[in-house]
């Protein structure tokens, strides 16, 4: 089975995003990271009560801790996004631009691109990943292929996801 497709800066982006928004480990570390700030603000409006400061202030801050609790994945994201795209735009991830021809064989997948021939062995996946928009082929965290569905230019992503998964769900 083979499939065609190109990829974008946006595409590589998508994935970058998809594993900040869906890795477990690194979901713990954003939840602690949002935390950090707005405890730091509570212990300095404690310690100024304690001194007789204002009730007014006491109560901006508590809010203001809230806030930033709430928003600080939201900054993470963006600004990840942000680093991502530069990145990408100044040339990391310049194997991954272009066009693939992916081939499914007994040991794995086939990846040509304009760089080469990549092998990739059935036990190296860890992750299979889908949405509306894109097949996610996870090799480790937070490194693997993304491949657009609007930009498929030969083959049925939806049958290659199937073989993928069958072939990787026993490992």
């Amino acid at each position: 089975m083979e499939l065609v497709y190109t990829n974008t800066v946006d595409d590589l982006v998508a994935v970058q995003l998809y594993f900040f928004d869906h890795d477990r480990g690194l979901r713990r570390l954003q939840n602690l990271v949002s935390m950090v700030p707005a405890i730091l603000i509570l212990i300095l409006l404690f310690l100024n009560s304690q001194k007789g400061g204002s009730s007014l202030l006491t109560l901006v801050g508590m809010g203001l801790a809230v806030a930033l609790a709430l928003s600080m994945r939201r900054i993470i994201r963006r600004r990840l996004e942000r680093s991502a795209r530069l990145s990408f735009a100044h040339g990391r991830g310049q194997r991954t631009l272009g066009k693939h021809h992916l081939e499914l064989t007994e040991k794995g997948i086939i990846e040509r691109t304009g760089n080469g021939e990549f092998a990739i062995a059935w036990s190296e996946i860890t992750a299979l990943a889908e949405t509306e928009t894109a097949l996610f082929i996870f090799r480790g965290r937070g490194a693997g292929m993304v491949i657009p569905r609007e930009r498929v230019l030969r083959g049925d992503a939806q049958a290659f996801a199937a073989t993928v998964r069958a072939h990787t769900q026993s490992d």
